[in-house]
């Protein structure tokens, strides 16, 4: 019995020391979950205070994005929108107008230079074919300073033809020309 009472005593022994220990580790558990109570506690708390803060600023930007939404909308006059945009097609559409209408002046004007051309050239096609045999066509140059027939004097640079040279009889007539009648004297020019 004695070796049972020795066994029942370590029995009891072991029991206390874990009973000890488990109080231990019970009140490091208890600590641990009060500590960890308390962090939780003050990152509530510092996100309430923080928190506070982003709804402040959440409802400042709001109210700002409202009240600036709520100007910008009054300065905003669709009628004011119609009519600018009317004005703006009137005035494209006479833009596109005079482009058109400088266009057709152009292609006009071209025009009137081949006309001209073509019918001096049909003048010239036809005067070579009424010249009778025996007389050669004169060459016709660039201001060489030769007397064209008729005393008519060759045009300068000074004052050069529009539309190349004109024949005397279809220029228009200017106030003074040459008198019709001869000098004596220039009857021993030659």
């Amino acid at each position: 019995m004695s070796e049972e009472k020795d066994a029942i005593r370590k029995l009891i022994m072991l029991i206390s020391d874990l009973r000890a220990k488990d109080e231990e580790r019970y009140e490091a558990h208890v600590n641990f979950m009060n500590e960890t109570i308390k962090m939780i506690s003050a990152i509530e708390s510092q996100m309430n205070k923080h928190w506070s803060t982003v709804l402040d600023s959440l409802k400042e930007l709001n109210e700002n994005i409202n009240s600036n939404l709520d100007s910008l909308l009054t300065g905003i006059n669709p009628k004011g929108l119609r009519e600018t945009s009317k004005s703006l097609q009137e005035i494209m559409d006479t833009m596109n107008k005079s482009v058109q209408s400088m266009n057709l002046e152009k292609v006009l004007s071209e025009l009137k230079v081949l006309k001209s051309s073509t019918t001096l050239e049909a003048q010239l096609a036809q005067g070579l074919k009424t010249i009778p045999i025996g007389q050669s066509p004169e060459q016709i140059t660039a201001n060489i300073n030769l007397n064209p027939p008729n005393g008519v004097s060759a045009p300068t640079i000074e004052e050069s033809e529009v539309y190349g040279f004109v024949p005397g009889k279809k220029k228009k007539k200017k106030d003074e020309e040459e008198p019709h009648l001869m000098k004596p004297s220039d009857l021993f020019k030659k």
